[in-house]
């Protein structure tokens, strides 16, 4: 199930794109984020449990998907698909993100998610970029982010050489 998240993001991704989003970027490992003038604003959130049993593994996948911008003091800017341009109605939304995530998530069944990392990284809002890694308990690790692996791990380029970080509790930054 490595790199699940990251690949219902790309698929996500794609279908806002079809319904006219321009500016959708990701962040990994579980964000959508909208670009504008340099900027980024956070659009969506994945959220991926896993339960297993004796019949196997099931993914339960969460998407959070912000129509309209939200009011209030937030701790990070967000965005609407309104400002993306989307201009259809929440149905067509809706059947656009299950037909994508239908198609990403046959791929993922097949080949894992290193069939789509490059495909990814094209989206990915920090590649080839100084970023900072902020985890609870841990010192901030600084680097430049090269992307990810073939399992959905992050790389980053640090003063140590290229580090792998696994999802976790971790806050991607831009440095």
């Amino acid at each position: 199930m490595s790199g699940l998240s990251l690949a219902v993001g790309l698929g996500l991704a794609q279908a806002l794109e079809k319904l006219g989003a321009a500016g959708v970027r990701l962040k990994w490992p579980n964000d959508v984020l909208l670009e504008s003038g340099g900027a980024f604003a956070k659009l969506a959130g994945i959220l991926i449990e896993l339960s297993s049993d004796r019949r196997g593994t099931q993914a339960i996948i969460g998407l959070g998907l912000n129509l309209d911008a939200p009011e209030g003091d937030l701790p990070q800017p967000a965005a609407g698909l309104k400002q993306a341009g989307v201009q259809v109605g929440r149905h067509e939304v809706l059947a656009a993100i299950l037909a994508s995530l239908a198609d990403a998530l046959d791929a993922f069944a097949v080949e894992g998610f290193a069939g789509k990392k490059s495909e990814w990284q094209r989206y990915h809002a920090w590649q080839d970029q100084l970023v900072q890694l902020l985890g609870d308990n841990a010192e901030p690790l600084s680097g430049r982010c090269l992307g990810v692996d073939e399992d959905g791990s992050l790389l980053l380029e640090t003063d140590h050489g290229v580090e792998r970080v696994f999802s976790g509790d971790v806050s991607l930054r831009r440095a």
